[in-house]
């Protein structure tokens, strides 16, 4: 999972405090979903869906499918 948010992270250019910004979180948080520590919540999930532009099962690595 932490893979998928970094990857689509690094496509748009965006620092986690970036990232963290624009959803509402923290950078500790976005820093801890990229190194798998946790998973975000589903509101976040659903902000992170909207920013990168991907599905939800992708940034949780249910699947590879990007869209």
């Amino acid at each position: 999972m932490g893979n998928n948010i970094a990857s689509e992270r690094a496509k748009l250019g965006l620092t986690q405090k970036e990232v963290a910004e624009k959803i509402g979180v923290s950078e500790k948080s976005v820093a801890r979903w990229e190194r798998g520590e946790i998973a975000p919540q589903a509101t976040a999930l659903k902000s992170l869906h909207g920013l990168f532009g991907c599905t939800v099962d992708y940034l949780l690595g249910l699947t590879e499918e990007r869209i």
